[in-house]
This record gives C-alpha cells, structure tokens and sequence, in this order.
C-alpha cells in the first residue's frame, strides 16, 4: 500500500512541476510577444482571478513552509 502511496505522489510531483513550467513558459513568452499565446492568456488569467488567486497562493506558501520543517 506504501509504494502505491509513494507512486502516487511521485506521478502528482511530476505532474505539477510540468504544470508549472508550462505556466511559467507561457507568462515569460506573453510578455515576450505582448499578446495572447494560442488562445491562452495565462497573465490575464490571474489577472483576473483576484483575492481568491492570492489565497491559493498563501495555502502553497504555507504547506511548503510546513513541510520543510
């Protein structure tokens, strides 16, 4: 049940690493080009997200902080 947790959990860490990648890609590239990227506008994207964005991002802040220790 333990290598299933861990394979889990490996494949969830890859996958979100991928994720951000792209989205870092796709942020510095939209700057590059000012203008939207195949239809995806990931800086109007959070742009638009708000307060809630900012809540999202202080629930990771603090979970990497507590898992660090």
């Amino acid at each position: 049940m333990e290598k299933i947790y861990n394979f889990v959990i490996d494949i969830l860490n890859k996958a979100i690493k991928l994720a951000l990648t792209f989205l870092c890609l796709g942020v510095v590239i939209q700057l590059l080009i000012d203008d939207e990227l195949f239809n995806w506008d990931p800086i109007g994207n959070i742009q638009n997200s708000g307060p809630s964005f900012i809540g999202v991002i202080a629930l990771v802040v603090l979970f990497l902080l507590f898992r660090k220790k």
